[in-house]
């Protein structure tokens, strides 16, 4: 009994270590001209959330393109001077916040971020389309966890589509099962396997693309994969459109079996953690 106590006391403390989250992932990151004369800019917010004047964290935030390579996206400042390309790397103290915007230039391209900190820091991306007129939509999401087993909200009706995009992390492929659901919980078209190779990311509608066949519907879409992804979906009415965050189906064990997986020398905690999540309640 003494013995399971100190093991759980280790799971316990580990829990809170791993919950001081260092890495967050932008799972789209849009900037340039897509043509009809509109264009897309993403800006991202970072804010150090520890009391002003302590220790400055160590941030960066590097970019990928959808297809893996570097994506050498350009940001300024919130002054409006140059901040990086392809990455932005920053000192931040607490209670401080930094803006960048990216720059709108070129071709559209698609990508995501990943963000590290010495620290905890809070980031924000927020997605703007740009017409002749200036801004017609924009909405925002917070840096994410990479998952495996998570869902997005859907709305196809009365007009609406639900986009959705996934950034695969890893270094290796992932293969990813999407399944439709209802309101009542029931599938409503056969599911659909994916594989999303290595530092890629990609994104798609559900009516219009993932799910074609579908009657039009609110329900959810389940997102299962063999390695962790980041996701974020949005809801479109014509050029109009809002975030729609994940809804993680994960317990909360496992944020801290993929702690442990980093520090082979607690491997003892590693197996306790693995057992607790083969017991694992799921939700829905």
């Amino acid at each position: 009994m003494k013995r399971f106590s100190l093991v759980l006391f280790w799971i316990l403390t580990v829990t809170v270590l791993a919950s001081a989250q260092t890495t967050g992932y932008f799972p789209q990151i849009a900037d340039g001209v897509q043509g009809g004369g509109i264009t897309w800019k993403t800006t991202i917010y970072v804010t150090n959330p520890a009391p002003s004047g302590t220790s400055p964290a160590s941030v960066n935030i590097t970019f990928t393109a959808s297809t893996g390579a570097p994506f050498n996206i350009s940001f300024v400042d919130s002054t409006g001077a140059p901040a990086g390309t392809g990455s932005l790397s920053f000192t931040i103290s607490g209670g401080q916040t930094q803006k960048f915007v990216s720059s709108g230039a070129g071709a559209l391209s698609i990508g995501f971020g990943t963000l590290s900190a010495s620290s905890t820091v809070v980031g924000n991306a927020v997605f703007s389309e740009f017409g002749a007129g200036g801004l017609i939509s924009e909405a925002s999401v917070s840096a994410s966890d990479a998952n495996m087993n998570q869902a997005i909200f859907v709305d196809t009706q009365s007009g609406f589509d639900t986009g959705v995009a996934y950034a695969n992390p890893n270094s290796g492929p992932v293969s990813i099962g999407l399944e439709l659901l209802n309101t009542q919980g029931v599938r409503v078209v056969p599911s659909t396997q994916q594989t999303l190779a290595g530092s890629q990311q990609t994104a798609a509608f559900v009516k219009g693309g993932l799910f074609p066949t579908s009657p039009a519907l609110a329900g959810s879409m389940r997102i299962t994969s063999s390695g962790p992804i980041a996701v974020v979906a949005l809801r479109f009415f014509g050029n109009n459109f809002t975030t729609l965050p994940p809804v993680t189906l994960a317990d909360l064990i496992a944020p801290v079996g993929h702690w442990l997986d980093r520090r082979p020398w607690m491997n003892p905690l590693t197996t306790f953690a693995r057992m607790l999540h083969a017991l694992q309640f799921r939700i829905g």
